[in-house]
């Protein structure tokens, strides 16, 4: 009787669940990339930044990858920049990585949640050649949140708003304005196999 209880209680047992519990398989795995633009602030003047990420999808909710982004427009912070010639202007770029959790990727609207950490470099430029002249390069982290719309099985169109938050300054150059905490507002196209097992 005895060993009858113990083989029961052996066998009852289950694993416990777990955030990762799903067993190691590439048909979880997918890959994706996502042109976008993002809105923002760079020393309180009106900054517009086109951005490309990619990285690799894990069960279609986590995904980890690296992402780029090159300003469009030519910001003119003042007063910073009111006694510079009028073609002054900032230039800025940043690049890092990123890490991403969507909550119920399969229904037809969804959340997804980055968090980026990259390095941002500003200059002050004022003839048209791109990052000639010395940079300040800054550290920074980004939280956000994201509303994406399946529009096919390989294609998710997403909407969303962050907050950068500018950390440590590893190059400090003189005169160009400190890129500031500030409110971000991106709009893109994700694009990629989520999971291979749709394939």
């Amino acid at each position: 009787m005895f060993l009858f209880f113990l083989q029961t209680l052996v066998f009852a047992q289950e694993a416990p669940k777990t955030l990762f519990s799903a067993k190691p398989d590439g048909k979880n795995l997918g890959i994706m990339v996502a042109p976008g633009l993002q809105l923002t602030q760079l020393a309180d003047a009106g900054s517009l930044f086109f951005t490309i990420q990619g990285g690799l999808v894990i069960q279609d909710k986590f995904t980890i990858g690296a992402f780029y982004g090159k300003v469009l427009n030519d910001p003119r912070p003042l007063p910073a920049f009111q006694d510079l010639p009028a073609r002054a202007h900032l230039d800025a770029w940043q690049a890092g990585g990123f890490l991403s959790y969507t909550w119920q990727a399969n229904r037809l609207v969804h959340l997804n949640f980055p968090l980026y950490i990259g390095v941002m470099e500003l200059e002050i430029d004022d003839a048209g050649r791109a990052f000639d002249f010395p940079e300040s390069t800054t550290l920074f982290f980004e939280p956000g949140a994201q509303m994406e719309l399946n529009l096919h099985r390989f294609a998710r169109l997403y909407a969303g708003v962050g907050y950068r938050i500018m950390g440590a300054t590893f190059e400090q150059a003189a005169g160009v304005p400190a890129a500031g905490n500030a409110l971000t507002f991106s709009v893109g196209l994700k694009m990629g196999i989520f999971k291979f097992s749709d394939l």
